[in-house]
């Protein structure tokens, strides 16, 4: 019998392209105004926008996980109010899609949809003026955390890492900085873009300088005695937040393990002989985009298929599987972590000693 999920994601799959001109049609009908403050740049982004929900209820349906798409509603429309485009914009958009979508799929298909679409459309009638940060007082580290990230955000680097040489240099374990500091400030400026008060520009660069400073303490952390255990380490896909696998590899250098941090865009063959070669106990994945879920999975069954790699153990982690309960069961993984410190407990369990 064929499974309805299935044959969901093919339906979209096949029509894609028909669902979201017809949307974007219907949409701009209803709202003649949008073609006069807008115009055809409109029509082009609503277009493009309309591709974005369809890919992300493509991956919600894979997974069978309706909080999947109504987090990505919530987290849009926290984006678009701090652009100055009202929810209803929003809101009007997705019921257009279930329309489009009734139109366009199979009764059965676009029922299976429905569902998903309606539960998603329930959770934008919730507030949404709640302030969203990472950095709060009564945490570890905040005042550092703060002045760090406030140096970044005004462009100095340099002085930026003088405050972390000399946290160092105090005293403070490298594991907590990058816990309380890096780790907070990184999901900071992503709060900040989301809001509308940084740049992408802004954002680039207080991670590529975070990596600069993260770098600077290798020294330290390679100085670690090795315990003879190995990690491969990478992100899936086109994954442009790579800075978080690469804070938990550090971590697993600094309990000893020898590492290789592969970072992005690796090819799945290159991957798997990477970890032939390093002869690898533990596989961590990262990811942070909810689009790349299937990518995941696809990988794990391609290292799944290698008898070489019966004893190795892969472990996932990243925003998706903070809002999807066993989402790594759902990728083939043997666990997921919310943290490095979880993601270290996880493997010395994983990996008897």
């Amino acid at each position: 019998m064929p499974d309805p999920e299935h044959e969901v994601v093919q339906q979209l799959k096949a029509h894609k392209q028909e669902l979201a001109e017809l949307v974007t049609t219907i949409h701009f009908e209803r709202h003649p105004e949008l073609d006069e403050r807008y115009g055809e740049e409109g029509r082009k982004k609503c277009h493009e926008d309309t591709m974005y929900h369809l890919d992300y209820l493509d991956q919600a349906v894979r997974v069978d996980s309706k909080k999947l798409f109504s987090n990505y509603l919530e987290w849009a429309r926290t984006m678009l109010r701090e652009r100055g485009i009202p929810k209803n914009d929003l809101v009007d958009n997705i019921v257009v899609l279930r329309e489009a979508i009734k139109k366009i799929l199979p009764d059965s298909e676009a029922s299976l949809l429905a569902g998903y679409i309606n539960e998603g459309l329930s959770s934008l009638q919730g507030t949404d003026g709640k302030e969203i940060t990472f950095l709060n007082a009564d945490e570890p580290l905040f005042d550092e955390a703060r002045k760090y990230l406030d140096l970044l955000l005004s462009g100095d680097r340099k002085k930026a890492a003088q405050l972390i040489r000399k946290l160092v240099d105090d005293g403070t374990s490298i594991k907590d900085i990058y816990e309380h500091i890096f780790q907070k400030t990184q999901y900071e400026v992503g709060a900040l873009w989301q809001t509308n008060q940084i740049t992408v520009a802004h954002e680039h660069f207080c991670t590529a300088a975070t990596q600069l400073i993260m770098s600077q303490l290798y020294p330290e952390i390679f100085a670690t005695k090795k315990t003879g255990k190995r990690l491969v380490s990478c992100s899936v896909g086109s994954e442009l937040h790579e800075i978080g696998i690469r804070m938990v590899t550090d971590y697993f250098e600094m309990e000893g393990w020898d590492t290789y941090y592969l970072g992005a865009n690796m090819p799945d063959n290159h991957l798997i002989a990477s970890i032939k070669e390093t002869k690898a106990d533990l596989l961590a994945i990262s990811i942070t985009i909810p689009l790349h879920i299937s990518k995941a999975k696809n990988l794990i069954e391609k290292i799944r298929l290698e008898s070489e790699f019966e004893q190795m153990k892969i472990i996932v982690g990243g925003y998706p599987f903070k809002i999807v309960p066993n989402l790594w069961k759902k990728v083939g993984a043997d666990a997921s972590a919310l943290s490095a410190n979880e993601a270290i407990e996880i493997a010395n369990k994983l990996i008897l000693n």
